[in-house]
């Protein structure tokens, strides 16, 4: 197959960008030509000036596979230390009193992708309530869980893991405790964790607000492959659906895009994160 052409990369880029908020700099059209190279051959093309006119015949039937091929859906059990004690130590005891007043928990992942970032949140749930012998707490906990690419929410639907997947960041003890070896070596995780989670699709680069108020949102390591302008108009809504002293958490490499009044920044033992202002 003939290598991606300037214009084909120009065409590609600007479709990412308008469809899913996509970014791809410059010089960047190497990702283009090895992540949707053989899909362009699988479909009996020749040019990836071939798979854009496909695209606006058939945009319902490609886009979502050009999506999901362009997305990294780069993830692990427990990513960054730093988030996960914050949650621990910090933001979850905080939501634990609200469990204990008798109200109802509701928590979002933001591009959740294979669901192990979802699952990980689940788990340690489940770890804290037991350790306070409070295992019926769960229950007042709701976990959505979103992406744009269907194909990674089939397999955070399914649980199912291979080794590879299964080791990375996931501990021998919550392995043992929480899946399931199957005879073709996949690890399932058990259906009292996996039925507390729901995943759906999700598009950042639409509205979004009419999901509701959350009292936590993971959004992590994902707007970083938006358009600054993009990712300011995503997280200033992540901030309004925040419920009085909610709390949102960025990636480690993501930085605040801005100061507002209307949140503020907390640092705790190195993860900082945004809590929403009580007024």
């Amino acid at each position: 197959m003939q290598a991606i052409t300037a214009l084909e990369f120009k065409q590609i880029s600007k479709l990412l960008n308008e469809q899913c908020g996509i970014h791809l700099q410059d010089d960047q059209d190497y990702l283009v030509q090895t992540r949707l190279g053989d899909f362009v051959e699988s479909l009996g093309l020749n040019s990836f000036s071939q798979l854009v006119a496909r695209l606006q015949v058939e945009p319902e039937k490609l886009l979502p596979a050009v999506i999901n091929l362009m997305t990294t859906n780069e993830t692990l059990w427990f990513r960054d230390q730093s988030c996960w004690n914050a949650l621990e130590k910090a933001i979850l005891p905080e939501l634990f009193k609200k469990v204990e007043c008798g109200e109802e928990v509701k928590v979002w992942i933001a591009g959740c992708s294979t669901g192990q970032e979802a699952y990980s949140l689940a788990l340690l749930i489940d770890e804290l309530c037991q350790a306070q012998k409070k295992t019926e707490w769960v229950r007042h906990f709701s976990i959505q869980a979103m992406d744009i690419s269907e194909t990674a929410l089939q397999t955070a639907r399914l649980a199912s893991y291979n080794t590879f997947e299964i080791n990375r960041g996931l501990s021998l003890t919550r392995r043992t405790h929480y899946f399931e070896q199957r005879a073709n070596n996949h690890w399932v995780l058990r259906p009292n964790i996996r039925l507390r989670v729901h995943f759906d699709t999700i598009n950042l680069t639409r509205d979004f607000s009419h999901l509701g108020q959350f009292d936590l949102i993971l959004c992590r390591n994902v707007t970083i492959y938006f358009t600054p302008q993009v990712r300011s108009k995503i997280l200033s809504t992540m901030v309004s659906m925040l419920t009085p002293e909610g709390s949102l958490l960025l990636g480690a490499t993501e930085s605040l895009w801005h100061q507002r009044n209307d949140f503020r920044a907390i640092e705790f033992e190195g993860c900082i994160y945004v809590k929403a202002v009580c007024i």
